[in-house]
């Protein structure tokens, strides 16, 4: 399809859901080598599949998720979990602009590439992109010579200080 293609977006989020039996990163860029359940998928082996299947780098448009999937009852990424969050607009979605949810603390995974908040008491886990996280995956985006980013879905960002799409 390649010749037929000006570009190609490629969807690098839902890796991890209510589908799933554990909570796991929803938009990592590597996989967790340390914790393999919480990263079935990843950006860089969906890169590597283009790229060995003759997609030219500076095709690739690299899609960030501007919400977040959450995961109730659980200890963290890994871990099972029973139920989900309430959501902005569906049960388990929280918009990126709700974010993260009070109480919650933020986490930065810089080996894989993702980011979460937990509450301890609540035991809620929301996976999502934070502006730091943005960053570092522009800055890999340039660095590997891709063709750029897009998002999902522009109403979910914040405006203003701490929107991703300005990040």
């Amino acid at each position: 399809m390649d010749r037929y293609l000006d570009f190609w977006n490629l969807m690098a989020y839902d890796y991890a859901g209510s589908w799933d039996s554990t909570a796991g990163h929803q938009a990592n860029w590597n996989p967790d080598a340390r914790n393999t359940t919480c990263t079935p998928f990843s950006t860089a082996h969906a890169l590597r599949d283009f790229i060995a299947a003759g997609v030219p780098r500076e095709k690739l448009v690299v899609g960030m998720p501007l919400y977040g999937r959450s995961f109730a009852n659980t200890n963290g990424p890994g871990s099972t979990y029973q139920g989900q969050g309430q959501g902005s607009w569906e049960m388990g979605v929280y918009d990126y602009k709700a974010l993260p949810i009070e109480g919650e603390c933020v986490k930065n995974d810089w080996s894989i590439g993702a980011s979460r908040s937990y509450d301890n008491a609540t035991r809620l886990m929301v996976s999502y992109d934070t502006p730091q996280m943005v960053q570092m995956k522009a800055q890999l985006i340039g660095q590997q010579g891709l063709g750029g980013a897009m998002y999902w879905e522009s109403s979910g960002d914040r405006k203003g200080n701490g929107s991703l799409i300005s990040t």
